[in-house]
């Protein structure tokens, strides 16, 4: 499990407890302190966070990425001790390829396709929030080329008189 509480000390000494929870609904809460704030994702398909939370001296995000949680301070994760980059919003061209896996998987190899294109969109969505973008495509691309020959096979098979 996750450890998604952290003890940060600001400038004055002065150490404060920083949590991240999401509650039995699904809710998602930030706790410092003693005062608990309500968050939620800015993406309805992914969870995506990046709370700012401001002590002396220091500057806090609590970063919400899918399932994995972090803490930047100052600008550096506290988990990997990566520089800290602001979320932004997901590319364009993203939610063209979420949509033709989703539709395209329904049209051309029914709902086991559908569900499996979503799926793979959450995969790649996930990547490419991590600045993995070559191997969201590649993904992407596998998913093409074993949907074509489902349809393919699919087509072949009623030719044959099997379906």
């Amino acid at each position: 499990m996750q450890n998604n509480s952290w003890s940060v000390t600001d400038c004055n000494g002065v150490a404060h407890t920083i949590s991240f929870n999401r509650t039995w609904t699904g809710k998602m809460e930030i706790q410092v302190d003693m005062d608990v704030y309500r968050v939620k994702s800015s993406n309805w398909f992914i969870n995506l966070v990046d709370y700012e939370i401001m002590l002396p001296g220091t500057n806090c995000h609590v970063v919400v990425i899918g399932n994995k949680v972090d803490l930047t301070i100052n600008g550096v994760y506290v988990s990997n001790g990566k520089p800290f980059e602001p979320i932004n919003k997901l590319p364009a061209w993203i939610w063209v390829l979420v949509g033709l896996s989703v539709i395209g998987g329904f049209l051309f190899g029914g709902w086991l396709f559908m569900f499996l294109g979503a799926v793979i969109s959450m995969f790649a969505l996930q990547l490419i929030m991590n600045k993995k973008t070559g191997i969201a495509i590649v993904l992407y691309c596998i998913f093409a080329v074993v949907l074509a020959l489902w349809f393919m096979a699919q087509i072949q098979l009623r030719m044959q008189g099997y379906l």
